[in-house]
């Protein structure tokens, strides 16, 4: 039953977001096309902030993965070539 809410719920949200993005590209098309309101500061102002902030997240993820970088483990093996035995070994990147 939550499982079927949650779902549902989710994909509203996900309809509302497109349908959010999309009447906002549409904004911006018609601010951009009219000579009027691309020469209105306010309308252009707004547009700005918006697109600041719908990118935060795009930039706190970059700015994350930049100061705190997540270190990979390798791990190798290979046979010796004298005794035949399998080594193996893990390597993290510094």
């Amino acid at each position: 039953m939550w499982e079927k809410i949650k779902k549902t719920l989710n994909h509203i949200y996900r309809v509302f977001l497109a349908l959010l993005l999309l009447v906002f590209l549409v904004m911006i098309l018609v601010t951009l096309m009219v000579k009027d309101l691309r020469l209105n500061t306010n309308i252009m102002s707004i547009i700005s902030l918006v697109v600041v902030v719908l990118s935060l997240p795009g930039i706190i993820n970059t700015l994350t993965e930049e100061f705190n970088p997540k270190k990979k483990t390798y791990k190798l093996s290979s046979k010796c070539p004298n005794c035949k035995h399998l080594i193996e070994m893990d390597m993290k990147e510094e």
